[in-house]
């Protein structure tokens, strides 16, 4: 089955990624906190292109008749649908970092717990963003590359193999996303990147278009960037000292929902659907 061609694939650039760091000139690529935050910011985006990228390229140009055109880029979505579905993603942000924090809370392994640890550190390194430069830098590394890279491998390439195993969307919605959950190998993160991936599948179904997804995913990552800029140069302003509440959560929970249920309409009267 192909699907599991372009699984193997990714483990395979994996490992050419791997391999890249144990040349001197690019040990950089796996710099840890302590060095330049830019290390770690590019080296996210070079990791996205090899390890997500790079196997769809390979797998399209030589397995797949349409090439190219397998990524859905070319099918337009209107204006209307395009701001509805970035939208309903940004509106999901209060429910994700509650749900986030509650999930979080619920961990008692000593082992995840040092790995939470680890991570978050990580994250805080990465995140580093002293001046505006470093605020378009991490939006171009770890918002915009991502989100390109993730789509095209997740929803662009697992989920119509899947689709076209299992031959039911919705299931096939619902395995790429626990997939894609999977693969960023974070215990808190599971359920909420569950989540996402799963809007973002159906977005990509609704529409036929992963330039919707790329977008809404986009948006979601640039608004977490620029929540974290925020917070490092305005730190007692009440944008970052606003807390998660439970009916903040609800309400968050409540438009997003709505906002992708309003998407779905539009694309389906305008026949916009794969």
């Amino acid at each position: 089955m192909q699907i599991w061609l372009l699984i193997a694939l990714y483990f395979a650039c994996t490992g050419v990624f791997l391999l890249l760091t144990r040349f001197e000139t690019l040990s950089w690529l796996m710099a840890e906190p302590g060095s330049p935050s830019w290390m770690g910011k590019a080296s996210q985006a070079i990791g996205n292109i090899v390890v997500f990228i790079l196997p769809v390229l390979i797998f399209t140009n030589a397995v797949v008749p349409e090439r190219f055109h397998y990524f859905r880029l070319n099918k337009p979505v209107r204006l209307l649908p395009m701001i509805l579905g970035a939208f309903a993603l940004l509106a999901s942000v209060f429910f994700i970092d509650y749900i986030y924090a509650l999930n979080q809370s619920l961990i008692s392994d000593p082992s995840l717990l040092e790995q939470e640890k680890i991570s978050n550190a990580y994250s805080t390194w990465i995140m580093s963003m002293p001046d505006v430069g470093a605020l378009l830098l991490c939006l171009l590394c770890n918002a915009l590359v991502p989100a390109i890279a993730e789509e095209l491998f997740f929803r662009a390439g697992i989920q119509q193999l899947l689709t076209q195993w299992v031959k039911k969307h919705h299931a096939a919605i619902i395995l790429s996303a626990a997939f894609f959950s999977f693969l960023h190998f974070d215990a808190s993160g599971f359920l909420v990147r569950f989540m996402l991936g799963a809007a973002l599948g159906y977005l990509f179904y609704w529409s036929g278009s992963l330039r919707l997804s790329i977008l809404a995913h986009f948006a979601f990552n640039a608004f977490s960037i620029v929540d974290s800029y925020i917070e490092q140069h305005l730190p007692q302003s009440v944008w970052a000292n606003m807390g998660v509440t439970p009916v903040l959560a609800l309400i968050s929970f409540t438009v997003s929902v709505g906002a992708l249920l309003t998407c779905r309409n539009f694309l389906l009267k305008s026949k916009n659907v794969l």
